[in-house]
């Protein structure tokens, strides 16, 4: 076999203390040197990340960036920086196996994938990460298997996928770019989802491939980051991505749907009382100016200040119809480029009634959702997930 050139692309910011692990790891991965570069983007990290880098790790081709260019963005970065055949993305929280990456190639090089997706374990091995991939028909992507310590049942493979976790992932570079490359206006979070998604529509073929191994600490740079502004993220962009990827007709009984869903959750944040809301017997009894003013006064002193995650979720919204010409321009380019109906798509999402939010009348507003748009008719399903990890490593 012959093996194609490779430019692994890790994108940072303020990782400096997964570099050593991280460096070790790739060292001693298993792949000719002359067919490899490491190109790190770093996203102008203030804890002296490029120094570490100039100083240790000069094998890498560092391009130290102005501003925090998010995931998607500094990706892109390095693409434009690189060389190789084959693009791979890997996280700069991971390690991985010496033969990860000639098993994460092997498939593409065979012409049995476009894209491939490794085999992902947490830090210390001992659970599950990724093992797959699945989303429900709002945009809410899943990562298969995780946390399940029977790793064993993951190992099965190759098998067709959605998506590829973008923190371990190999893709031809002509097919990266013919696909789009990952839509910088996500920033992060959702955006491999999407390119998985969009992929499959035009005609692609994504992989998961067990046999590549990868260990992660996982949310290791997110749970760092404000609550509120990975929230405006995550429930943005399962939006856009919807928006983009699913054909008319579908689109036409998913994106009311979805939106609806995105209003409840919302509101749990909110969490609204109808208390002062709702007119009953004991209104307009004309008791008087003073009466009335006193109602106001009352009614004036309940209002708060809106929750940030909740304040987060409107953002989500104002971004979503903001940039709708430019989605719109988007998602016009994939449709009419599509090579593969949804119908052949969906059964992969395997979960696509996954109630995400656990109280107890979401799964059945999922259902009234389900039966009001017809959305089973699409999905060829009317089971409602409570718990993926249950339902989506069947």
């Amino acid at each position: 076999m012959t093996l194609p050139s490779v430019s692994i692309i890790l994108v940072n910011l303020n990782g400096r203390h997964h570099f050593e692990k991280l460096f070790e790891s790739l060292r001693a991965v298993d792949y000719p040197g002359d067919l490899l570069e490491i190109v790190m983007v770093d996203n102008a990290s203030v804890d002296g990340s490029v120094q570490w880098l100039d100083k240790h790790a000069p094998d890498a081709r560092t391009v130290q960036c102005r501003q925090n260019h998010g995931f998607a963005g500094g990706v892109n970065v390095g693409v434009e920086a690189s060389a190789g055949e084959v693009l791979v993305f890997l996280n700069t929280d991971m390690r991985v196996e010496p033969n990860w990456l000639r098993e994460l190639v092997a498939p593409i090089v065979s012409g049995e994938a476009d894209c491939t997706s490794s085999l992902t374990l947490s830090w210390n091995g001992k659970v599950v990460n990724f093992g797959g991939s699945a989303m429900n028909f709002h945009g809410i992507g899943w990562q298969v298997g995780m946390d399940d310590p029977d790793i064993e049942k993951y190992r099965k493979g190759p098998c067709e996928t959605l998506f590829a976790c973008g923190g371990s992932m190999a893709i031809r570079r002509h097919v990266y770019e013919d696909a789009g490359r990952f839509d910088e206006d996500f920033f992060a979070y959702y955006e491999d989802v999407d390119l998985g998604f969009r992929l499959w529509v035009l005609g692609y073929r994504v992989l998961y491939v067990p046999s590549s191994l990868a260990y992660h600490h996982h949310m290791s740079t997110s749970r760092r980051i404000a609550v509120q502004k990975i929230r405006l993220l995550q429930m943005r962009n399962p939006l856009w991505l919807v928006y983009k990827n699913y054909s008319d007709d579908v689109l036409a009984r998913v994106m009311p749907a979805a939106m609806l869903v995105h209003h409840k959750r919302m509101a749990y944040v909110l969490h609204l009382d109808d208390r002062g809301y709702r007119i009953d017997a004991r209104d307009a009894r004309g008791k008087g100016k003073m009466h009335e003013s006193f109602l106001k006064m009352r009614a004036s002193k309940r209002s708060v200040g809106i929750p940030p995650p909740a304040k987060a979720d409107m953002l989500a919204m104002n971004d979503f119809s903001t940039l709708l010409d430019g989605m719109a321009a988007k998602r016009k380019s994939i449709q009419g480029r599509r090579r593969r109906p949804d119908s052949e798509i969906v059964p992969m999402f395997r979960i696509p009634f996954w109630a995400v939010e656990h109280h107890p009348e979401f799964a059945n507003m999922i259902r009234a959702m389900m039966d009001a748009f017809r959305l089973d008719e699409i999905f060829g399903t009317r089971e409602i997930v409570v718990d993926p990890r249950v339902a989506s490593d069947r």
